[in-house]
């Protein structure tokens, strides 16, 4: 072999490891150097009207959330807001046809704390983090009675009240810069709701009627989001 073949030879396996060390796999994960977030959000709600079908059946949303992450996947969030609906207005006292005298729009005010947990930990996978989440709270009815109510008897009429408020569900979050993201949450609810005592009388025949009643909900949100 001559000298400049043997040369080549050396150069070329100096220069190949080289070339090899310096390529570099592109991974899905990046680290989140954030640690709290402030967000906006609006949907919709669908939530179940009851056994005699006076109570809200949900509507739009809208509310705000604060969050801040705890432990490798752990976070905790704040969040509020407002649901803005209908409800039918139901009179026990109709023996036949139909017992609903009209529609009566509704404002519920949620609050609630939850516990989050954040599959990809602290990193997103390519620029997303899906997490699950679970917490409770308390909603309240802030639109008081309507117009269509006085057509009822005192003991017949709805008042939503103040009732404990539950939530699980999960969601993802899709990082667009470093700062900002957008979020969907997809959350059930459980609250319950207050049975007029009117319901309960002997007259009206209707069989192991209870004080009230838990009823679900579906609510769909979505989040612009500040991360700092």
């Amino acid at each position: 072999m001559s000298f400049r073949r043997i040369v080549t030879v050396a150069v070329a396996c100096v220069v190949a490891p080289a070339s090899a060390s310096a390529q570099r796999i592109p991974s899905p994960y990046r680290f989140v150097d954030t640690r709290q977030e402030l967000g906006v959000f609006v949907g919709t709600s669908s939530v179940s009207t009851g056994r005699f079908g006076y109570g809200p059946s949900g509507g739009v949303s809208a509310g705000a959330r604060w969050g801040i992450d705890l432990s490798g996947p752990m976070g905790l969030e704040v969040v509020g807001g407002v649901i803005s609906g209908t409800r039918d207005v139901m009179n026990p006292a109709v023996v036949v046809g139909d017992a609903r005298i009209g529609e009566a729009d509704v404002l519920a005010g949620t609050a609630d704390v939850r516990l989050r947990f954040t599959l990809t930990g602290d990193r997103t996978w390519y620029r997303m983090a899906p997490f699950a989440l679970a917490g409770g709270g308390v909603v309240v009815g802030v639109s008081g009675s309507d117009p269509l109510d006085e057509e009822l008897a005192a003991d017949d009429r709805f008042s939503f009240g103040t009732s404990f408020f539950g939530t699980l569900g999960g969601g993802v979050r899709l990082s667009l810069t470093s700062r900002l993201a957008l979020r969907g949450d997809a959350v059930f609810s459980l609250w319950k709701i207050r049975t007029p005592s009117g319901y309960s009388s002997p007259a009206r025949n209707f069989a192991d009627v209870e004080r009230g009643e838990w009823t679900a909900g579906r609510h769909l949100t979505l989040s612009m989001v500040y991360r700092y």
